[in-house]
Formats: C-alpha cells, sequence, structure tokens
C-alpha cells in the first residue's frame, strides 16, 4: 500500500471537525469563536530525510535538521494563511546517541524557533533503533485557504523557483559540494525558509486556494485539482527555474522542477480580478489556469504525475 493511499484509508475511521478541516489539508484547522486553530506534525527519519554520511561535505547536519524540523511546519502554517503558535517535538535516539549532534540539533532549532517566532513548550525523548525526530505545530487564522478552493477560470500560481531543494539533494547524495552554486542549492534543502508573511498577504488579497510545495510542483498541482474537482493546464516555458539550477542539469532542469519536492513555496490559485496585482509581484509566478474536468495537463498534454513515496518509491 502506497502512502496517500494508506492514508486515506486510515482516515476512514476517522470523523472530520464540524466546525473546520480534518485530515486531508496542509493542516488541521479548528474553529472556535471568531478564529481557527491550526495543528500540523510533521517528522524527520535518518535515512529518510538525511543521511549522516551527509556530514562528510556538510559538517552543519544536524544543526540543518533542527531547523527544518520546524519549517517544514512553518510551512503549512503557512499555506493556510496563519500564525504558527506553539511547538512541542518528540525524540526518538539511539542508545549510543552522539550528545554534540544532538546539541547542533537543538542550536538549529532554536534559531529557527526565533526566526519564525515560535514558542517550543516541551516534548519527549526515547531510545530506538533508528534515529527520529518530529513536531507538532500549532497556529492561528481568522480565516483559512484550503486545497478545495480552486475555480474554473482561475490562474495558478507559485511564489518562487521550482527543483531547487531536489537538486541540492542530488548534489549531497553525490558527495561533493565544488562550487559557490551547488552550496547554494544544498543550503536551500537542507534550510528552507518557508514565508509566513507571503501566506498572510495571499489570503488579505483574498486568495482562498492555497497549498505548500512540499511533494514537487506537478504534485501539488495535481491535489488542488483533485481536491477541487477541477483540470490544472501548465504552461512549461512559465516554470521558474533558478540559473543554478539551469546550470546543474541542463535539458533535465523542467523535469527537476515539476517532480523534486522540498521546495516548501507556496502554490495557489486566483481569479482575474487578482492578476494584475499578482503581475507585479517579484516572486510570484503564473503558471497556469484551472479549468473544468480532471486531471493535468503540461501544455495542453496529460502529465505523469510522481512524487516521493515512502512506501512505494
Amino acid at each position: 500500500m502506497k502512502e496517500f493511499k494508506l492514508i486515506e484509508t486510515i482516515s476512514k475511521f476517522f470523523t472530520n471537525p464540524t466546525r473546520g478541516i480534518g485530515i486531508g489539508d496542509d493542516t488541521a484547522a479548528i474553529k472556535t469563536g471568531y478564529e481557527y486553530h491550526l495543528i500540523t506534525v510533521d517528522t524527520l527519519a535518518e535515512d529518510t530525510h538525511y543521511r549522516k554520511k551527509w556530514k562528510e561535505v556538510f559538517p552543519n547536519l544536524y544543526r540543518s535538521i533542527g531547523w527544518k524540523l520546524l519549517a517544514v511546519s512553518v510551512s503549512d502554517i503557512a499555506s493556510m494563511g496563519g500564525i504558527p503558535h506553539v511547538a512541542v517535538t518528540s525524540f526518538t535516539l539511539k542508545k549510543d546517541f552522539e550528545e554534540k549532534e544532538i546539541i547542533e540539533l537543538a542550536k538549529g532549532l532554536s534559531a529557527a524557533c526565533r526566526h519564525f517566532k515560535v514558542l517550543l513548550a516541551g516534548g519527549d525523548t526515547v531510545r530506538g533503533n533508528c534515529e527520529v525526530f518530529s513536531l507538532t505545530l500549532t497556529g492561528k487564522a481568522e480565516e483559512i485557504m484550503t486545497r478545495n478552493s480552486a475555480k474554473p477560470g482561475d490562474y495558478i500560481a507559485v511564489t518562487g523557483t521550482c527543483g531547487d531543494a531536489a537538486a541540492g539533494l542530488q548534489i549531497l547524495e553525490a558527495g561533493k559540494i565544488d562550487t559557490p552554486e551547488k552550496r547554494k542549492l544544498v543550503e536551500k534543502f537542507l534550510f528552507p525558509y518557508p514565508s509566513i508573511e507571503t501566506g498572510e498577504k495571499l489570503k488579505l488579497a483574498g486568495v482562498k486556494c492555497c497549498m505548500d510545495n512540499s511533494d514537487g510542483l506537478l504534485f501539488t498541482c495535481y491535489e488542488i485539482g483533485k481536491q477541487s474537482k477541477v483540470a490544472v493546464n501548465l504552461e512549461s516555458e512559465k516554470i521558474p527555474i533558478s540559473k543554478e539550477v539551469k546550470k546543474l542539469l541542463g535539458d533535465d532542469a523542467l523535469k527537476l522542477a515539476l517532480s523534486g519536492g522540498e521546495d516548501f513555496n507556496l502554490v495557489f490559485t486566483f481569479p482575474e480580478s487578482l492578476k494584475e496585482l499578482f503581475e507585479k509581484e517579484k516572486n510570484i509566478f503564473i503558471i497556469g489556469r484551472i479549468a473544468e474536468g480532471s486531471g493535468i495537463y503540461i501544455d495542453g498534454k496529460p502529465a505523469t504525475v510522481s512524487s516521493f513515496d515512502h512506501f512505494g518509491g
């Protein structure tokens, strides 16, 4: 059973909140009074999300793990248009864990808490056979953006270049950071900077549909289309790709920009009335349109959607 089928199977045993959103969006959102309480959880596991051997080329690996542990959850909150608030953590450590690694991780997590203005309120530590770090983050919002609000006729856009993090991962796996361009891409993968301010700005402008780009641009667009019951049409020439990725991958840059995950920018849709506003924004790229129907298309042709699956490759 693959990852998203597993989630669907489990979710059948639970009912969504009567006043809010449960399983199926970037965060759970529970409405109480005049605001939503947002809750999300993310996990980083050894040999799934990082490898200890990466320290050979990137000595600050554990500081980056601490930073990323919070940042990936902040991205979820930002995609809903919310403000992060309080976090709790859970660490599973091997019996012979290295104290200096965990101290470095704590420094990275502390720096992220200061940057994103999050209070770390506590957590749990246990012994296990694999190193695993998990974090639960809460947030608040008066109104929220969701995955299922795209409408036919909307435009679809992304807040930043795509494929940078995936290229950084390839460089780490190759084991050689020998140019400034490669270092920049590696840092994009290890130290993501989701923007709470951008999420708020989109929401205040009137955006209703948004999702963070954690599993790859094509999959994110597919998920928006599926949840909103619409078709998504992308234009390949409008997909934003950094000069570093183009230099590294050449003709394969577009493929990575479409399928590579963990950029943690925002993908959102908006009506014609907001087009002029977003065309003026430097880091917003309009990449296609929403239409009636289903499926995802690139330059008018059906696209094959792929993304990393924890249980299916």
